[in-house]
């Protein structure tokens, strides 16, 4: 007898349907038919479940007939199919955990850039990739700071600079409370991205004076004012951007 008529019969013998085998072994009717027809073979794993669905080796199902093991102890087809099937379920296996891995490490490293160049400093506070600067920027006014404030609640945003060279900047929002005092005040952001860990109202003589030059060059560049150059400078992206690498700076006398 052929593969096809010994299938049909097997399948009889246990009292199945087409469609009956066909979801047991997760494949369609029409599947189940082409194979007792003679015109499609199952695939090996399927041919494997086959032969223990029934209960019948690989080599009566195949050709209806047992094949003895050689002298040499080479394997038999069964061993041989029953091996490769699991070797290939077991590279599948491997094949969707690497393949899992690596959209995870894609939808990671898509988060930590989405909040680092939206300025969402939650996702900033935990980017393996960026590192803590201290930033300053000078106080805004007492109106704008004050936690009565009920549209910020006391939150408010400038640009810092990060760096005496002056081609660091972040724009920065944050709470200080009203300023305590403290003459010709500026603040001091110690900051991870657009996360603020901690801020600190400062007086202007404890800042390194090319800071001081580096804000009063942007606010001259942003306010088109002194005698600080725009025409290298895109006065867009100050607006649209959080972190820019763009270097603006001008000699600020006493």
């Amino acid at each position: 007898m052929s593969f096809k008529d010994d299938i049909k019969t097997l399948r009889r013998q246990s009292n199945l349907t087409q469609e009956a085998l066909a979801q047991k072994l997760h494949v369609t009717r029409q599947t189940v038919s082409t194979w007792e027809t003679g015109k499609n073979m199952p695939s090996l794993e399927t041919l494997h479940a086959l032969s223990q669905l029934f209960n019948i080796s690989l080599e009566k199902l195949l050709f209806n007939e047992e094949i003895a093991m050689k002298k040499n102890k080479e394997p038999s087809l069964a061993t041989q199919i029953d091996h490769d099937v699991k070797l290939k379920s077991r590279y599948r296996r491997w094949t969707f955990g690497l393949g899992g891995l690596i959209v995870l490490a894609l939808v990671s490293v898509g988060i930590l850039c989405l909040g680092y160049y939206k300025g969402i400093g939650t996702i900033d506070r935990f980017d393996p990739f960026l590192s803590y600067k201290v930033g300053y920027t000078k106080l805004p006014s007492e109106k704008e700071i004050s936690p009565n404030n009920k549209a910020t609640n006391g939150y408010w945003t400038a640009w810092f600079t990060d760096n005496t060279m002056g081609n660091e900047w972040a724009k920065l929002t944050l709470t200080t409370g009203i300023n305590p005092g403290v003459k010709d005040p500026y603040v001091m952001a110690y900051h991870k991205g657009s996360y603020v860990k901690v801020a600190r109202i400062v007086p202007r003589t404890y800042i390194n004076q090319t800071y001081v030059s580096n804000l009063a060059a942007l606010d001259a560049l942003l306010n088109h004012k002194g005698n600080t150059a725009t025409n290298n400078h895109d006065l867009k992206k100050y607006k649209t951007q959080i972190h820019i690498s763009d270097t603006v700076q001008q000699l600020v006398t006493e």
